[in-house]
């Protein structure tokens, strides 16, 4: 599990007597000084200006960085059965010199999902452990809501980026990740951990208006496209304002800007 963080989603686990190296705590992101010296030093990596006219784009560019973590807490849960800790005391970050962010936690004390503290995870789940476990990842979920919630807001606030889109751009982000997850079989490897999977997306992508990870989006679709379906963003990151001449970000393959000729070619040529 912590391979996989670390490589898939820029996330260290720290021991809990362990001191963090990294700069930033997500409470700090609450605070208006430190957070506008955070948003300030971001948006000097991504050649932005905050309070400028690159500042919402460095509203929805840490949105869309942000989720990275987002997709390790889920991750976690659903691949090891293991809650990661978003305290905003807790959780810390730093920012790797170019506009991205690194991230750190630790594991939930005590906590890990039922199946595998009663169960083990090669045995099949009772229904019990089944509806005990659906419990766990709900909280989990009207958690991180709150977390993203207070978080979002703060960033809208000192940047103008406007919180509707930022919510999008992790639903995204977690719906491709999902379907991703579900498509390949090297990272479930066995059908009762897809069936695990499966449950818990339910609960993650829930149809509510209060839930900020559930969103429809429109699937791109072609006849050479295998794997995973490929999901288009409901609203632009505004990453094309990052950089200029040949460094340019241009827009992402999955921005809702292109047309399908232009993503076509992204993808396939």
């Amino acid at each position: 599990m912590l391979g996989v963080l670390e490589t898939s989603f820029v996330t260290s686990i720290r021991e809990a007597n362990e001191v963090s190296k990294y700069a930033f705590m997500v409470r700090d992101l609450l605070l208006e000084e430190k957070r506008d010296q955070i948003l300030c030093e971001q948006a000097v990596q991504q050649g932005l200006e905050l309070g400028g006219a690159g500042s919402v784009a460095v509203g929805t560019l840490f949105a869309k960085r942000y989720s990275v973590w987002v997709m390790a807490v889920i991750s976690a849960c659903s691949l090891y059965d293991t809650i990661l800790n978003i305290e905003e005391d807790i959780v810390r970050f730093e920012l790797n010199g170019t506009g991205r962010m690194r991230y750190e936690t630790q594991l939930e004390i005590g906590q890990a999902l039922v199946n595998k503290r009663i169960q083990g995870p090669e045995m099949t789940p009772s229904s019990e452990v089944l509806v005990q476990r659906k419990t766990e990842i709900s909280l989990l979920r009207d958690r991180l809501q709150l977390h993203l919630k207070r978080v979002f807001q703060s960033v809208a606030t000192a940047t103008g980026a406007n919180i509707r889109v930022m919510n999008a751009l992790v639903a995204h982000n977690v719906q491709q990740l999902i379907a991703r997850i579900i498509n390949d079989s090297e990272i479930w490897k066995t059908d009762k951990r897809l069936d695990l999977i499966k449950d818990d997306a339910i609960i993650w992508l829930e149809e509510s208006k209060d839930n900020p990870f559930y969103t429809r989006l429109q699937r791109f679709e072609h006849p050479e496209l295998q794997g995973p379906p490929f999901l288009i963003r409901r609203y632009c990151c505004l990453a094309y304002q990052v950089g200029s001449g040949s460094s340019a970000h241009g827009y992402c393959n999955s921005c809702p800007k292109l047309d399908s000729e232009t993503r076509q070619r992204m993808l396939f040529v």
